[in-house]
């Protein structure tokens, strides 16, 4: 019961990783941002770090639920 619900957190999590980025960037840890970039605007490469992040997220969470 709770490794499922475990489960949909991370899936949940991961959606927001794939749908929101940006806005994530701006909360993210410091040894994820680009220093060397606008403090408000994420580099794409960055953007596309966070979405695969996003997809290991929902991987991990549909592993969990089934």
């Amino acid at each position: 019961m709770f490794v499922q619900l475990a489960g949909v957190g991370f899936a949940l999590l991961g959606i927001a990783y794939l749908i929101i980025p940006r806005k994530i960037y701006h909360f993210s840890p410091e040894f994820l941002r680009d220093t060397q970039s606008e403090p408000s605007e994420p580099d794409n490469s960055i953007v596309w770090v966070f979405r695969f992040i996003g997809v290991c997220l929902v991987v991990l969470g549909i592993s969990y639920i089934f």
